[in-house]
Formats: C-alpha cells, structure tokens, sequence
C-alpha cells in the first residue's frame, strides 16, 4: 500500500481542519485557511512536506465533479430560462467583450502572436473565463444560488463552460484553425446532452421509483449517474465537468434530489477542500516578472467584468444593484483558464511563466471574491452614489407616469420584498378577497421577474432595494395601514427585520408592522422594538402540523392526502 499517498491527504485535511478553524472564529472565509494549508504543505514557499502536488490535485478533480452535480440539482430551467434574455446577452457579451478588451490590453502590454508564440491569444482567453467552482461553494454557503443575480451568474457562468470547451476543441490546431473543429465540438456536447435527457425521461424514473425505498442504493445509483455521465464527456473529448453539470441538470426534477444532494454534499465537502489546498500547493515562489504580470492580469478582470457585464444588465433595465452584483460575482479567474494555460505550455503554445502567473493569480483572486462576494450588497450601497454621478441613474430612483399614479394611490398593506413567503401569502389574499383587495396593495422587489407578473394582475409594484433607506424614503409610507417583511433575516442582505422595523417606525409611525424571526430571542426583540406581529414560519408551520397530526390520528389521513393533493394540483403562484 502506498502510504505516502495517505500521509499526503491526511497532513492536508489536519492542516486544512485546523487553519479553517482558526479562521472559523476569527470570521474569516473559510477558503484562506484551505489554501493557506496548501501554502505551508507544498514544496514552493512552504515546508515541503507535500512534495508531489498532483496526487492531492487529482483527488481534488473528484470535488469539481461532486460540485458541478450538485449545481445542475439546484439548477431550476424553468426559473434560468425566465433570466434567459439576461443570462444569454450578458454571457456572448461579457466573453466577446472581454477577448477583445484582452486582446488590445495584453498587446499593449508587449504580447504578440509570432514565431510560434501564442501568448496574446491565451491571455485574453483565459482572463475571459470566471470560476465556477469559487463562485459556486461562496453563494451555495450564503444560501444565494436562488436569487435573481445568482441565476444570472450561474448562467453565465455555464455560457462560459461552453466558450471554454470550444477553445479546448480547437486548441491543438490554434495554427491551423478550422470552424469544423469547434462545430464537432460543440455537436459531441448537443449529442451528449440528447442522450442524458432521454435517459432522465425514459429510464431514470422508473429506476428511482424501484429503489426508492434503500437510500443507500439510491445514492450510489445517483453518483453513478454522474460518473458516467462525466465519463462520457470525457470520451467526447468534452469536460468532465460539464458531464457532471448536465447528470445534476436531468435529476433536478426528480423527488428525490434533495435527499441525493444533501448525501453527496459532504463527499463534495471533503474533495472541494483537496481542490483549494491543491491550489496552494501550487502556488510558485514568485519573481518580479511573474508578480507583474499577475497584477496586470488581475486589474484586467476585475475592469473587464465591469465594463461587459454592468452596462448590459444595466441596458436590460437590471437596475445598479442587479447589474453591479453579477459583476463582482464573476470577478475571479476560472479553473479551466489553468487548463487551457497548461495545455498551451505542453503545445509550447506559452512559456511557462504565463501559467505561474496565472497560478498566483487565481489564487488571489479566490481570496478576493471570498472576501467581496459575501459583502457585494454592501458595496452596492457605498458605490451606488458614484454610479449615479457617472450616469447609471438607478432605476429605485426613476419617475415615470405610471410610478406617479401609484405613489398617488396610498396603498394600505406593503410589502417589503417579495419571495416564496410573499408569494404563497399573496395567493391567499387573492383567493379569499379576489381582485378587489390587490389595488390596495403595494409590493418593493428588485425582481424584473416578479414586478412584471405583478404588474399583469394590477397590483401596484415599486422596483427597488429594500436594504437601501433611500428605498423606502422615496416611497409615501405614511398612509400604509399594514407593512409586512417576510423575508428572515438569513435571506435579506444589506439589512435586518430589525433594522426594517426601525426605519418604519420612523416613516409611518401609525402603520402597523409586521417583520419575520428567524428564532424566538430575535421575536423577543422585535416586539420590544414596537412589532405588531413578529412572524416565525416554523411556529406556524408547528401550529398547523399538530392540527394534521390530529386529524390523522382520527381516521382522517386519507381525507388530509386527498385534498393536499387537489390543493397542489391546482396551486399557481407567483414564485412557485
């Protein structure tokens, strides 16, 4: 038994375990202390007690794997496709966009294509590409994937993967280039694509439904799935990744990912935390050449994202806090920018101090989003001033005729933000009031999604960020009877009930108010703060249980499953 390749994995989860506790209760991101680890073990500037980096890098290729699966889970089409119009411009915008900026900034800089040297072209490709593994473990932490610039994100973030495989495609012919290359590419992946959707509409289904019962079965049928499917991208010449997105893709719509996600989850943890020591390992000891040319190409993506990514959104009518967000989400450099680095060094495409340098820049570009990702919201707020005195008028503060109307209307319940509790409570009021008592309702949501359903069903909608106080000063609260929260704390972001119900009360002191808790100490606090009514979904989820739990005991269990059956069945809201 090779024992130094457990040695290895074992020094690099100790060491990992106790640098990510350290930072744990300093509260800082996790991802310092992983690549930190990586720094001390590996043989660069380190104690070189890790001596061969590929053993741990390879391992760690099962946690992009795991990551990629457990993404196309969380993936909902029907939702991505809503952002369609958004994800699609913004993605052929911001990689196009950002080849050519990288193509006129990296010439300037001193790199050409000449004499076999293909530097310029594989600078400005993979300063093109953002990571999704970094962007994906930070709002996946957060509890983010579902929000609107995250949808936007992550599909960006796929447009990329796919940009990425065409160049890989075609990398080892860069000389002698051909279309057919990329069109057989890109026809391997619609070929792979098929067959898997066929598989989870034909097959898939009635496999689960057999071994729904063992969970045990079922996880490993569930990661064979992935395997295979990454393998036979591999086969395809495509990424397994890609293979392992488009497996997670299929099975999102099953009942039981859920349970295969929450499973898998802690393997993806274990591999994830290889991948970013791995990182560190590689980390070279820098000199001056390699060091200004990271900076160059740090200083490139962060301007590039910007200038591709915020004026389309912002064109889209996204606002400066839907179009900035993104923006800095993907203002990192992407795993497959090393891969495409690599082979362009193994081609002799590159010298090799393009990818030392890459190297040192990706890594300090994943401590950067660690560090920036978490507070985008927050530099919203500090930037959005500058923004609007550069031009980027944010639409929270735009007047229209229609907007005049509504303000004039003196709504009597608001609501602040608009999600799946908004959403289920607003299908309530419209059912047991029908259309009339909609008119009397004002909803703020930075949603363009949801303002526009809204709108269809005549209720009167206000877009922008409840976070931000000019918001809500904007708005003539004071004739608002009613102003509900109810979204919890761990979901708003540049803000809390707390700091919500504060502002309130300072704006419409005679409204009553109603805020949400994410546990009791917190209700204590708001209502001593003045609430009217502190809302706690698991208090009432709790009330309305023990009443089923009740009725079932009585003899009603099949009566209970009947009409929660027709009730689902005909159930249409807003956000489903």
């Amino acid at each position: 038994m090779d024992h130094g390749f457990l040695h290895d994995v074992g020094v690099s989860i100790v060491t990992a375990g106790c640098l990510g506790l350290i930072l744990y209760f300093l509260r800082l991101p996790l991802l310092l202390g992983y690549l930190s680890a990586g720094i001390i073990l590996g043989p660069h500037m380190g104690l070189g007690i890790i001596t061969d980096p590929q053993i741990i890098s390879t391992l760690s290729e099962i946690g992009l794997i795991l990551l990629m699966y457990i993404l196309g889970m969380e993936i909902d089409l029907q939702k991505l496709m809503k952002a369609g119009r958004a994800v699609i411009v913004t993605g052929v915008v911001q990689f196009l966009g950002s080849l050519l900026l990288g193509l006129g900034a990296f010439s300037l800089a001193g790199y050409g294509v000449e004499n076999g040297d293909y530097s310029l072209i594989y600078l400005a490709v993979a300063a093109s590409l953002s990571s999704t593994v970094i962007v994906v473990k930070i709002l996946s932490d957060r509890v983010e994937l579902d929000t609107l610039t995250s949808r936007i994100t992550l599909g960006v973030l796929v447009l990329q993967d796919l940009w990425a495989i065409a160049f890989l495609s075609s990398q080892a012919q860069i000389a002698d280039f051909k279309i057919s290359f990329l069109a057989i590419s890109l026809g391997k992946a619609g070929i792979l694509i098929l067959a898997a959707f066929m598989m989870a509409k034909y097959v898939l289904p009635h496999l689960f439904e057999k071994i729904g019962k063992n969970m045990e079965l079922m996880l490993v049928i569930a990661l064979a799935w992935c395997f295979c499917l990454a393998g036979a991208a591999g086969l395809l010449g495509l990424s397994l990744e890609m293979g392992a997105l488009i497996a997670g893709i299929c099975i999102a719509s099953f009942p039981y990912h859920v349970q295969i996600g929450v499973k898998v989850s802690s393997l993806r943890d274990f591999f994830v935390t290889l991948f970013f020591v791995a990182l560190g390992l590689q980390i070279p000891l820098p000199n001056w050449d390699i060091i200004k040319l990271s900076f160059l190409i740090m200083g490139f993506v962060i301007l590039s994202r910007f200038l591709t990514i915020f004026p389309t959104l912002h064109f889209m009518k996204f606002g400066n806090r839907g179009s900035l967000i993104p923006s800095l989400n993907l203002s990192q450099i992407s795993e497959f920018s090393l891969v495409i680095i690599s082979l362009g060094v193994t081609y002799k495409h590159i010298p090799k101090t393009i990818l030392s340098a890459f190297i040192f820049a990706l890594v300090v570009m994943a401590l950067f989003s660690s560090l920036i990702i978490p507070y985008s919201h927050h530099l919203y707020h500090w930037l959005n001033p500058l923004l609007e005195k550069l031009g980027f008028k944010d639409y929270l503060h735009i007047k229209d005729q229609a907007s005049e109307d509504e303000t004039k209307a003196h709504p009597k319940i608001v609501f602040l933000g608009f999600f799946k509790e908004a959403s289920s409570l607003f299908k309530e009021i419209e059912e047991r009031h029908s259309k009339t008592m909609l008119q009397d309702i004002q909803v703020i949501d930075f949603n363009p999604q949801t303002i526009k359903k809204l709108k269809s069903k005549g209720v009167q909608v206000h877009y922008g960020d409840i976070g931000h106080r000019d918001t809500l000063t904007h708005i003539d609260l004071k004739e608002a009877q009613i102003i509900i929260s109810t979204i919890p704390d761990s979901m708003l972001r540049g803000t809390t009930n707390f700091k919500l119900l504060k502002t309130i009360k300072e704006m419409a002191p005679n409204a009553k108010m109603i805020v949400t808790a994410d546990n009791i100490e917190v209700a204590r606090e708001l209502y001593a703060q003045g609430a009217d009514y502190v809302y706690m979904p698991r208090i009432v989820s709790a009330h309305y249980l023990t009443d089923i739990l009740e009725r079932m005991e009585s003899g009603h269990a099949d009566v209970i499953k009947t009409n929660s059956m027709k009730f689902f069945s005909n159930r249409q809201e807003i956000l489903s």
